[in-house]
């Protein structure tokens, strides 16, 4: 009874050493350069929900972030910008249409002193969208989803930008 019990917890944690000590990673999870763990976040063009959502997407790298100058912290200025919606298709006859929803993130990335460490560089994304004039209250909240799943590839892209830093 005790051998067992013992086996069942020292066998998972023997195996999550192994596995972190190979250098595995859940799916999803990165990390920042050592030099980029604390940011002072400048962002321009942004909703406090847009604001906190790449917070979040920054804070879960490790990366401590700072609304004010902190010393040693590197400024990493954002800008979102909203490119005006494009009507690809539209039928009179079934009363729907696809429009492209485009989003795009600037961004340039200094040290403490100023010194440039990524020049100024546009990430875009942009997605396709059915919008039903029969149903406009569900178009309308696919819409805002469809753009909240732009922003966050854009987070994302941002961060892969910035580990290769």
């Amino acid at each position: 009874m005790m051998k067992s019990l013992v086996c069942r917890r020292l066998l998972p944690l023997m195996l999550g050493l192994a596995l972190s000590a190979c250098g595995f990673r859940l799916a999803g999870t990165t990390s920042l350069p050592r030099e980029l763990g604390n940011i002072y976040l400048v962002t321009n063009d942004f909703s406090e929900r847009q604001r906190n959502a790449l917070r979040q997407q920054l804070s879960q790298t490790g990366a401590r972030i700072t609304a004010q100058p902190a010393e040693g912290a590197v400024q990493l200025s954002v800008t979102l910008k909203v490119v005006p919606d494009r009507r690809l298709v539209s039928s009179a006859s079934t009363g729907k249409s696809v429009d492209r929803l485009v989003r795009e993130l600037s961004f340039i990335l200094k040290d403490a002193d100023g010194n440039l460490l990524a020049p100024a560089r546009t990430l875009t994304q942009q997605q396709d969208f059915a919008i039903d004039d029969d149903n406009l209250l569900a178009s309308t909240q696919q819409r805002n989803d469809v753009i909240e799943d732009l922003e966050k590839a854009l987070y994302r892209q941002l961060i892969r930008q910035l580990e290769r830093i």
